[in-house]
């Protein structure tokens, strides 16, 4: 596992508004698991992936990808791709039509 995923999942913690423990606690592991993935003292499994990932309400498939646990994604150029992807998903259609409004405006504007 890279930094990569830890870093990714200290921030959605973080941007979440919830701890580690609570996190912990939704998906149904101990804290300490949690703990010692976020500080890269413990290799993260594709099971804990996809715990978390429905408690993030995320796809599996994106976390296992973000650990490294599966190859790069072909659809995507990149990791950033991906995660705008997979936040996209998760809201609502009126809130996807504004994030491409914003996107297009940005586009423009280069």
């Amino acid at each position: 596992m890279s930094d990569t995923f830890s870093n990714w999942l200290a921030n959605e913690i973080k941007q979440r508004g919830l701890s580690f423990r609570e996190i912990a606690r939704q998906a149904g592991v101990s804290h300490t698991l949690v703990s010692r993935i976020l500080s890269g003292d413990m290799p993260v499994s594709a099971d804990f992936c996809i715990k978390v990932a429905s408690v993030l309400k995320v796809s599996p498939e994106f976390l296992l990808r973000m650990a490294e646990i599966l190859p790069p994604s072909e659809t995507f150029e990149n990791a950033t791709m991906e995660e705008i992807n997979e936040a996209l998903k998760n809201l609502p259609p009126d809130q996807q039509r504004q994030v491409l409004e914003y996107i297009r405006f940005i586009s423009r504007s280069q």
